[in-house]
């Protein structure tokens, strides 16, 4: 349960009126299969332009989940909440794991204080993934999506100069979410190598990834926190995740 989730395209900066694929991808290390589109799966799956909003109009099945053909230019952000879904823990190792590698020790002192199973356990989790796309010139900013787990871009990466990095806020219930890890994937255009790295939300809730030219960034961040009496009656789970990821291109960090 450890993989991402994202939104993934062949091509992060296009011209009016090119078709774009926008793939669900689950996976690791920025490298997975991509998810057809099931209403079963999709809370939400829309994306925004120069202030408006347009629905999906995917079919089930489809492969890519979502396909647009923009006739404007602007920055656009392709935006998926994922319907909650419960995994269950056989033992307590594989839980362990996971919350180590997303940085959550504190869900482990938890669970061990409170005396909670050590095994056959389950946990809820819920996907707010979001993608964004240069269109001609590209002109706009990513706004929040009253996501209860968001990264929002602050800088515009196919416009502004970024070779100080780009700064990205974390959101947590509509509130700048402070001293936060963020998992950042760094995946070449041109070998499709990954390097990963990770920074800290500062008191404010932002951080600076440095970026580097012909790059695509999966940017994520995960909490993990103990499931709320009404979970817990109703699906049976002792945790719940929220898992935001953001992904964006990066062809020039000086800006275009």
């Amino acid at each position: 349960m450890g993989h991402e989730l994202w939104i993934d395209t062949s091509e992060f900066k296009v011209e009016k009126g090119t078709k774009v694929d926008f793939d669900l991808r689950n996976g690791e290390n920025f490298d997975g299969f991509s998810l057809g589109y099931f209403d079963r799966s999709v809370e939400k799956l829309y994306w925004r332009q120069n202030g408006e909003r347009f629905d999906n109009a995917s079919r089930q099945g489809d492969i890519p989940a979502l396909q647009i053909e923009p006739d404007k230019n602007g920055l656009i952000s392709a935006i998926y909440v994922s319907k909650p879904s419960v995994i269950k823990y056989k033992d307590f190792k594989k839980f362990h794991s996971f919350a180590i590698e997303k940085n959550a020790k504190d869900a482990v002192d938890l669970h061990l204080s409170q005396s909670f199973p050590m095994e056959n356990f389950s946990e809820i989790y819920t996907r707010y993934s979001k993608a964004l796309v240069g269109v001609g010139s590209s002109i706009g900013s990513d706004q929040a999506n009253n996501l209860e787990l968001e990264l929002i871009a602050k800088e515009n990466p196919y416009t502004d100069d970024m070779s100080d990095g780009i700064e990205i806020l974390l959101l947590y219930n509509g509130q700048p979410h402070a001293f936060a890890t963020l998992n950042v994937f760094e995946r070449s255009t041109i070998d499709f190598g990954v390097n990963t790295f990770a920074v800290q939300t500062n008191e404010k809730g932002m951080a600076t990834v440095k970026v580097k030219n012909d790059r695509t960034y999966l940017i994520d961040n995960v909490i993990l926190r103990p499931a709320s009496m009404k979970l817990s009656k109703d699906k049976g789970v002792i945790w719940e995740s929220l898992w935001a990821a953001l992904t964006f291109g990066v062809k020039e960090a000086s800006g275009l």
